[in-house]
């Protein structure tokens, strides 16, 4: 059985996307971010869905 692999944003992640950008953050800072950030993606597919975008 094949390995499986996801891209999931990880707080790790998210605290090298800023550093390359030149914004430093812990990681409770970095989950902070990626609850929001997903919480936001959520909103925008479920309008998309609706037609209200």
């Amino acid at each position: 059985m094949e390995k499986e692999t996801t891209n999931d944003l990880t707080p790790e992640r998210v605290i090298q996307i800023l550093k390359k950008k030149g914004t430093e953050v812990d990681i409770e800072e970095a989950k902070t971010i990626l609850d929001f950030v997903k919480k936001i993606a959520h909103i925008a597919v479920n309008q998309y869905l609706r037609g209200k975008l």
